[in-house]
């Protein structure tokens, strides 16, 4: 199914190549490196790209994640995309740890990205972050790497306003991989906080691999993964949610409502790398209670709703 996506890419791209994720979940006790490494380190993907440099003059090699860095090629021009910074994910988890064993081993992942993610900024001849917080994250461990904030974009042109639709009923919507855990800690926060709260209003979690933990009330519901996002933002009565309380880089979901002139309420964490302020392209707040508040600022106002949506595009 994934491989006949990457067709989207023929008109883009020379060529593509797909490989297999075949994870390595043995354990490696005395192992330095962090799991991600081992999880996609294929024998296949290393072979792909050693035929790439063997069959071609290859200029630039750009690895995207922390997770691609170990394809790393000497003689050539590297640029490592950290779109956000594993280690200090991790060292967040290890200080929300209550149980004594997770927390030992919350302390080691920590140990094992924090050194893996410096090594592997200083190899490269350029490292990419998508906020200047991250890359003053990462310049405070590893000085004499090469480090530069470019921040996401998108195309404002293929992401553009709908047609409005003032009928159509008020709806909450949060859109996430939820393969990644501050998606699902946000969404647990919608569902059990702030939904119950609203119970006549829909909240829409759309993403793929929603985890079955996640018990909603009557009002909430997973159309699960979507193909074209944009088809989720319709204006004035869809409101993007996004209470991030985890996690670092830029959120593209942000940037995909702003562009289509929706209205969002997000966390400071969540606005993070955003030239937002609280109350003119966004409304930004950090506690159920203030969440709750700001939604139900927007639900009661079209035009609110509107000129936020409006400030944001």
């Amino acid at each position: 199914e994934e491989r006949e996506k990457l067709r989207t890419l023929d008109g883009i791209c020379e060529s593509v190549t797909a490989i297999k994720r075949v994870p390595d979940f043995r354990p490696h006790w005395f192992s330095l490196l962090p799991f991600l490494v081992r999880e996609f380190s294929t024998p296949e993907m290393y072979s792909a790209v050693e035929r790439e440099f063997q069959h071609k003059p290859v200029d630039v090699l750009q690895c995207e994640y922390l997770q691609m860095a170990q394809f790393h090629r000497p003689n050539v021009l590297t640029i490592l995309t950290i779109h956000e910074t594993l280690s200090a994910n991790a060292y967040d988890a290890f200080q929300k740890a209550a149980d004594p064993v997770e927390k030992l081993r919350l302390y080691y992942r920590w140990m094992a990205t924090l050194r893996y993610e410096v090594l592997m900024s200083g190899k490269f001849g350029h490292v990419v972050t998508m906020t200047e917080a991250d890359a003053e994250y990462l310049r405070s461990y590893s000085p004499q790497a090469n480090i530069r904030a470019i921040p996401i974009g998108v195309d404002p042109v293929e992401f553009a306003p709908l047609p409005e639709e003032p009928d159509r009923p008020i709806e909450v919507l949060f859109v996430g991989n939820f393969r990644h855990t501050p998606n699902v800690e946000a969404a647990e926060f919608l569902i059990q906080k702030i939904a119950p709260r609203f119970p006549d209003v829909r909240f829409v979690i759309s993403g793929s691999n929603v985890p079955d933990g996640l018990n909603a009330g009557s009002n909430v519901r997973f159309p699960g993964y979507a193909a074209d996002t944009r088809n989720l933002y319709r204006r004035p009565n869809t409101i993007i949610a996004t209470p991030l309380v985890s996690g670092t880089g830029q959120r593209v979901k942000l940037l995909e409502a702003f562009a289509m002139g929706c209205p969002v309420s997000t966390s400071s964490l969540g606005a993070s790398g955003f030239p937002v302020r609280d109350g003119t392209e966004a409304l930004i707040a950090d506690t159920s209670e203030t969440f709750a508040d700001g939604l139900r600022r927007l639900i009661a106002s079209e035009e609110l709703r509107r000129r936020i949506g409006a400030n944001a595009r």
